[in-house]
């Protein structure tokens, strides 16, 4: 049995709206709408230069059902190039790009293998007599809730066996529940790998059998930090390895920094530039969220939002943009309520405001008329626990300047 060589990817996003970002130069601007695509060549470039012999897509190629002809094109002309090197793709659709779309397609190199919308098996043969199984299904709408990895069935006639899977463990809440598995489920099948896709954050599940998330190839909000990627995976007989590579263009990020209780606007702004220089000895690109803690901070209320803009005007107008730049999108201030505590309980009102004990289902009720509007609702996700915190947190902040 000789071994085989692949590359796992997932969550492309191909051609993903930029939002939610002000006063970005337009370098940057630019950049951010051809990040995928850079990540795309990277991934690209790294098969050939690996030499692997297939590259598996788990889903969400595209950002949307309908993409466009631009889109689907771009993405073609790359995998020609994997072609022209013999490389296999093997890809499922996800729940962005389900099959159920209104678009123009175009026509598929020879070499990609596209699963459609029942689980079904596609055969690899390699050339040193290795042959493997590899088992996918594609969304044919955008939700799927059935646990569609109950319907991948086995075969005994080849070495290996992968199974490509877009869907949520069950129990995590980050990302909406669909074709919804269990570790336990994915060792029933006996596969060597699960290449999974859906979660955009990169994960090892499962060690037994090895089952990744290598999350999207590109970050593409605030929410998406840190370096992006694939993985480049390794089967043989009696084991496997896997190795992650980079392949964002730009990367979201963010760090804390903990200002001295006695310092002024000056000596904060040079913490912030002490930050960026040493960012900016990376040679990458960075989009960075600037975080101001404030715990135990004896003058927490110095930090109104005329301060954190002035800081970050002064950062923004500092900024090199070149081939590799760090640019300070934003600066949020945390735990700013939490000092001088006995001072501010001494008003009744902010201690019974400050001490209100909101919970998750306290917030999704505060919200809900925003999030039950027609318009609205089309653009919002729901909130995670880290960003219920959030919204907790800047709000106390804020009754505090008020009332100081």
């Amino acid at each position: 049995m000789g071994e085989i060589v692949f590359i796992h990817a997932a969550d492309l996003h191909l051609d993903s709206p930029i939002a939610g970002l002000k006063n970005i130069p337009a370098f940057i601007t630019d950049r951010l709408r051809e990040s995928s695509f850079h990540a795309l060549r990277k991934l690209v470039d790294m098969a050939i230069m690996r030499q692997v012999d297939f590259l598996l897509l788990a889903g969400d190629i595209y950002d949307s059902e309908n993409r466009s002809l631009r889109t689907q094109v771009r993405f073609r002309k790359e995998m020609e190039r994997l072609g022209e090197k013999g490389i296999q793709v093997y890809m499922i659709h996800g729940n962005h790009d389900h099959l159920d779309g209104s678009w123009v397609t175009v026509n598929l190199p020879k070499n990609m293998h596209v699963f459609q919308a029942h689980p079904e098996v596609k055969r690899y043969q390699k050339e040193n007599g290795a042959a493997v199984n590899i088992y996918g299904y594609s969304y044919p709408r955008r939700h799927v809730a059935e646990r569609i990895v109950s319907q991948y069935k086995k075969r005994t006639d080849a070495e290996y066996h992968i199974g490509l899977l877009h869907g949520n463990l069950e129990g995590r809440t980050e990302h909406s529940p669909y074709a919804p598995f269990s570790i336990s489920e994915l060792a029933e099948k006996d596969f060597d790998y699960w290449a999974l896709g859906h979660i955009h954050k990169r994960q090892v599940i499962s060690e037994q059998p090895v089952a990744l998330y290598p999350g999207n190839i590109q970050g593409r909000n605030t929410k998406e930090t840190g370096d992006k990627g694939c993985y480049l995976v390794t089967l043989e007989k009696g084991g496997g390895s896997y190795e992650f590579i980079e392949t964002s263009t730009i990367v979201w990020d963010s760090i804390s920094i903990k200002p001295q209780d006695d310092c002024q606007f000056d000596e904060v702004l040079n913490d912030c530039r002490r930050v960026l220089k040493e960012m900016q000895e990376q040679k990458k690109s960075f989009l960075l969220e600037i975080i101001f803690d404030l715990d135990n901070h004896s003058l927490p209320t110095i930090f109104t939002e005329e301060f954190t803009e002035a800081v970050l005007d002064n950062l923004q107008e500092e900024a090199e943009l070149g081939d590799s730049f760090v640019w300070p999108y934003r600066i949020k201030v945390v735990n700013g309520w939490n000092s001088d505590m006995e001072a501010i309980m001494e008003n009744s009102f902010l201690n019974e405001l400050l001490t209100l004990e909101l919970d998750s289902e306290g917030i999704d009720t505060a919200l809900e008329p925003l999030y039950k509007h027609r318009e609205a609702r089309k653009f919002l996700d729901p909130l995670n626990d880290e960003e219920n915190r959030e919204l907790v947190s800047e709000s106390q902040r804020l009754i505090l300047q008020i009332f100081k």
